[in-house]
């Protein structure tokens, strides 16, 4: 009986792996796309929908994220869609304009996307995509940011817009994106402590309006953050 139940758990735990294996295989690391997406605008945008911006996107750096995301609102599932033995949670909101993915797969590595956009006040579209995981960086978390021209279908970077609210070594952020309303929260863990600073939409761009301190009672640390 115990060599039986041995045999389940190890093919329980191979069967993980190999799952995980064809998850990521052929999906951009994070890092080339964090390097590369500001320098890069994207054209043949099929329309302004968040599903064909996406699409767009993971032409140039394909990820399983993307993917199923894309897979979720093309199919018109509303809410949470899970697959995959509960490995992978997307989260699709059409009436917000935002998108979440999650897999949760392995104790080691989590990954996750969230993506949404502003309709801006000159008829285009701000459109942000947050990456984030646990892995081999380790912590790696970044929003790319972009300008949608309804006229000529391209997807122009816009890095400006999170100056000064990028993670370091020492300093790590990380962005609430809006999946109600219109306000950006980034929370920020570092030397200085826990903050929460808040962005209101100015009619083409989230504007800096407010600082607030966190009193924690791990002293600043934040649950994601791993030791070197």
């Amino acid at each position: 009986m115990k060599k039986v139940l041995l045999l389940t758990f190890i093919t329980l735990i191979t069967c993980t792996k190999v799952a995980g294996q064809s998850l990521f295989s052929g999906s951009t690391d994070l890092e080339v796309i964090a390097n590369e997406w500001e320098n890069k605008t994207l054209s043949g945008v099929a329309d302004g929908s968040l599903v064909s911006m996406l699409d767009c996107f993971n032409k140039k750096w394909p990820t399983w994220m993307l993917q199923s995301a894309i897979k979720t609102m093309k199919k018109g599932v509303v809410g949470r869609d899970t697959y995959n033995n509960d490995q992978i949670v997307v989260r699709n909101m059409p009436k917000n304009g935002f998108v979440q993915v999650d897999w949760w797969g392995d104790a080691e590595r989590h990954e996750f996307m969230r993506a949404c956009y502003w309709n801006r006040a000159n008829g285009n579209r701000l459109l942000g995509i947050y990456f984030g995981g646990t892995d081999n960086y380790p912590n790696i978390h970044f929003v790319c940011f972009y300008n949608y021209d309804t006229k000529k279908h391209t997807l122009t970077p816009e890095p400006q817009i999170i100056d000064g609210f990028r993670t370091t070594e020492v300093t790590k952020f990380y962005y609430d994106l809006p999946e109600e309303g219109k306000e950006l929260r980034i929370s920020e863990f570092g030397p200085r402590g826990h903050f929460i600073h808040t962005f209101k939409w100015d009619g083409m761009k989230p504007v800096f309006s407010k600082t607030e301190k966190i009193e924690d009672e791990a002293d600043g640390e934040h649950c994601d953050d791993e030791e070197e």
